[in-house]
């Protein structure tokens, strides 16, 4: 009769010592996960303090080197830019017959000018 009595001891011995590993594991998880949130939204108002707002004022773009562009080259470059086309971007918008006439090449050469810009854009 005794091994029966310490038999059921030691069984729900097990299932308490379970039972209070499991609630200790959760709390100690969410405790960990509420003080990494906490940790972070301090972090993003040290940053928000110490960088300055950014201002409205626009900088000028500065001039693109054109020549990255395959089939452009000093001599293209220098029609470019002679025309206002400075970036990459302005010349991506330029249509290809316009681009034909300035850089005085065919039609097919300049729309291939032309998606190489758009590619690098």
């Amino acid at each position: 009769m005794k091994k029966k009595h310490s038999t059921n001891f030691l069984i729900g011995f097990v299932i308490g010592a379970l039972i209070c590993i499991v609630v200790w594991y959760w709390q100690k998880s969410t405790a960990a996960d509420d003080g990494a949130l906490d940790l972070l939204d301090r972090l993003a108002a040290a940053e928000r303090r110490l960088r300055p707002a950014p201002t409205a004022v626009s900088h000028p773009k500065a001039p693109d080197d054109l020549q990255q562009i395959h089939g452009i080259g000093p001599v293209f470059d220098g029609r470019l830019r002679q025309a206002g086309i400075d970036t990459i971007a302005q010349l991506a918008a330029v249509p290809a017959e316009q681009l034909a006439d300035l850089l005085e090449i065919g039609a097919n050469r300049a729309k291939a000018i032309l998606t190489e810009a758009v590619k690098m854009d």
